[in-house]
């Protein structure tokens, strides 16, 4: 049962083309040294500067990773776990401002490329070995 009073909204700009047309942020993640909390990425300023209003799509590039990466997405709660051995794209539910967390095992695996994209795009993940 769902109580009204622990329910809480989350604004989220899914399936909306930004005004400031499609564009993407490359990231390549770092595990191989200690990464004890993780890697964190708040999109706060981008957004304050008008650089990237929104992130509706992850693609993750786990072709060479030795280790499976979890992404949670601040404010929503969303978590998404990508396996070792694929690619894809990944919807997401990311209110503004957008903040993510890449958590992997430590020492596993270094310049993860990962891609955060402000456009919608069909959520697909593929093998690749």
């Amino acid at each position: 049962m769902i109580y009204s009073g622990q329910t809480r909204f989350c604004i989220t700009p899914n399936q909306a083309i930004p005004t400031e047309g499609p564009k993407a942020i490359p990231l390549l993640l770092d595990f191989s040294a200690a990464q004890v909390d993780g890697i964190e990425v708040d999109l706060t300023m981008f957004e304050q500067q008008a650089r990237l209003s929104m992130v509706q799509t992850l693609y993750i590039d786990m072709a060479d990773a030795a280790n499976p990466l979890t992404v949670i997405i601040g404010d929503s709660g969303q978590k998404i776990v990508a396996k070792v051995g694929t690619q894809g794209y990944y919807s997401v539910l990311a209110p503004n401002p957008a903040k993510f967390r890449f958590l992997s095992t430590q020492g596993s695996t270094d310049n993860l490329p990962v891609y955060l994209i402000n456009v919608p795009i069909p959520g697909m993940v593929w093998p690749t070995q």
